[in-house]
């Protein structure tokens, strides 16, 4: 009998962009908002990154982890600036095309839940791609935060992207309020990822500046940097420092 697994369309597209170049990932809101993505951009090089993320990296140092390492661009730059990375992602195939790409030390493992390294064994932290919010939920950024600083050393140190809940535009507003009539969790995304016929859904959470810079102290965390242009919709680069 054939084994079933689990639907990855972002592993199919991030493979499906490896070998032909080109690959496009919709997502769709619960209340049936959609956008594309083009998963190139989880191949870029330094020159491409975003631009609150290259501000973040000047403060990486020490041994790194990189959660939720997707096709291995931050882990790739860090090796290259002689660093120690060790790269992690919950999806094997995943995992497997970073290491491919020439990631040294990737693993297969997740952010949620415990995390297979020893007490203080890092001091940097990379969350990019939005990936402060990888957890799904408030609980769940609380957990990721709490794991991390049982994994750094005194030293450590959070290198993250996030975005807040988008309020300026009105088709996002009226979808969290939508969210708050119906007593859901502000800040927290159902989106259904779609390449071709593979689907699945995940749990994703945007949190404002003010909101993060409270649940990282309560998680012995403190907001030492952050980078962004003001408008916080659209992202924003954070470096939690240790307390």
């Amino acid at each position: 009998m054939q084994q079933l697994t689990d639907p990855d369309p972002f592993a199919d597209a991030l493979e499906q962009f490896d070998a032909t170049g080109k690959a496009k990932l919709e997502l769709l809101r619960d209340d049936g908002y959609n956008n594309t993505e083009d998963v190139g951009w989880y191949f870029t090089t330094y020159p491409e990154f975003w631009k609150i993320e290259k501000p973040a990296l000047k403060f990486a140092r020490g041994r790194v982890l990189d959660v939720g390492c997707g096709a291995g661009r931050i882990a790739l730059y860090l090796q290259r600036k002689g660093l120690r990375v060790t790269a992690i992602d919950n999806s094997p195939r995943i995992a497997a095309l970073a290491s491919a790409r020439g990631v040294r030390d990737v693993r297969v493992a997740s952010a949620c839940a415990r995390l297979p390294f020893a007490r203080g064994e890092f001091e940097t932290i990379v969350l990019f791609g939005n990936n402060l919010g990888i957890c799904g939920s408030r609980a769940g950024l609380e957990h990721i935060l709490r794991e991390l600083e049982r994994v750094t050393n005194r030293r450590g140190r959070i290198l993250a992207t996030t975005r807040a809940p988008g309020t300026f535009n009105p088709k996002h507003r009226a979808y969290w309020e939508q969210r708050l009539r119906r007593g859901q969790e502000f800040g927290a995304i159902r989106l259904k990822l779609k390449f071709g016929a593979s689907e699945k859904e995940i749990d994703w959470f945007w949190i404002a500046p003010s909101a993060l810079l409270e649940l990282a102290w309560h998680c012995g965390w403190r907001v030492a940097e952050m980078f962004g242009d003001g408008n916080a919709d659209d992202g924003y680069g954070v470096v939690l420092q240790k307390r």
